[in-house]
């Protein structure tokens, strides 16, 4: 039984909760805390945890730097462990075996084709390729190589709104449209925690919850885009640079003490580590920020223009620093 055998009325409603859910999981309204609280709360209930303490943050990037400070500080074990994918899919575990079991497969796979979001995956995607991106080598200048495990135990620890949109619409389209309605308190509560939370990071004792951004723009593709403006926003600052879908990897503009990268690289003596055709990878050892740093410098041979980009320090040859950056460009 495929979509086919479904009536014109059940059809048209499936776009109708694809865009239900897209609204509900890419809003750019600031998240009512209190709301934010009971659904969060009603996680752990259904979880069987113990309510934990609440923090709201701006942004998902002021999320990471909570918990940065709780592990320079070493108090980040008042977070507990990490409530991974495994646990969080207990909530809909009893929902998901039902529908496998009742739903016919060749129309589960079209309702799962149908309703899928490249909009919110593309978000979800591009915000944690940023974060990725700063992160990592944040983490791996002060951890060594324990940086790629503690980053990917603060992932596993992230439920992202827009990452749930695709599933939601399924299990609600099954609810209210196949008349599953036994399950209507799980669908519930996957939309409380959809509409009012952003990004939420889900430790044992803590759970931190970032607020919703205050921009998504959107190009006529429907993909994230923004021409010389920032293309998603947070009410801290934090943003990012989106070109038809694809992190922009362009000049750095962002200053320290006032100071471009360019020119730091220049009053700081940066060292030559390696070069390879128009790139050079260069080392600033003065202390500035946090430090030492790396950056590659990609020099345009027609026009002499300098396009300067940060990169870990892990990184020890020109060509292996472009393929970096490139691989970041067009994350897949």
């Amino acid at each position: 039984m495929s979509a086919d055998h479904l009536t014109p009325e059940q059809r048209t409603l499936i776009s109708h909760y694809r865009e239900k859910w897209q609204h509900i999981g890419l809003s750019i309204e600031c998240i009512n805390q209190q709301q934010a609280i009971d659904a969060v709360q009603a996680i752990y209930t259904t979880l069987e945890l113990t309510s934990p303490t609440i923090i709201f943050v701006d942004s998902p990037n002021a999320a990471f730097e909570y918990i940065w400070n709780l592990l320079q500080a070493s108090s980040d074990t008042m977070l507990g462990n990490a409530i991974s994918s495994s646990d969080w899919s207990k909530i809909y575990n009893n929902l998901q075996s039902y529908l496998l079991a009742r739903v016919p497969f060749e129309l589960q796979s079209n309702l799962h084709s149908l309703l899928e979001n490249h909009l919110a995956n593309e978000y979800a995607n591009l915000v944690q390729h940023q974060l990725e991106n700063h992160w990592e080598n944040v983490f791996y200048q002060h951890f060594g190589r324990r940086d790629r495990q503690i980053l990917k135990n603060i992932f596993s620890s992230c439920r992202k709104p827009e990452s749930l949109v695709a599933g939601s619409s399924y299990f609600d389209f099954c609810v209210h449209v196949l008349n599953y309605h036994q399950f209507q308190d799980t669908v519930i509560t996957l939309e409380k925690f959809v509409r009012n939370c952003g990004w939420t990071f889900f430790f044992e004792n803590v759970a931190i919850i970032a607020n919703h951004p205050t921009k998504i723009s959107i190009n006529s593709e429907n993909r994230i885009h923004a021409e010389d403006a920032a293309a998603i926003a947070f009410t801290d600052g934090y943003s990012l640079n989106v070109d038809h879908g694809q992190i922009k990897l362009e000049r750095i503009h962002k200053l320290i003490d006032h100071i471009n990268w360019t020119q730091l690289l220049k009053k700081f003596n940066a060292v030559e580590i390696d070069s390879w055709e128009e790139y050079s990878l260069l080392r600033v050892n003065e202390r500035v920020n946090v430090q030492p740093m790396q950056f590659l410098k990609a020099t345009n041979p027609s026009t002499g223009e300098v396009h300067v980009s940060k990169i870990p320090l892990r990184i020890t040859s020109a060509i292996e620093a472009v393929r970096w950056v490139n691989q970041r460009k067009n994350p897949k």
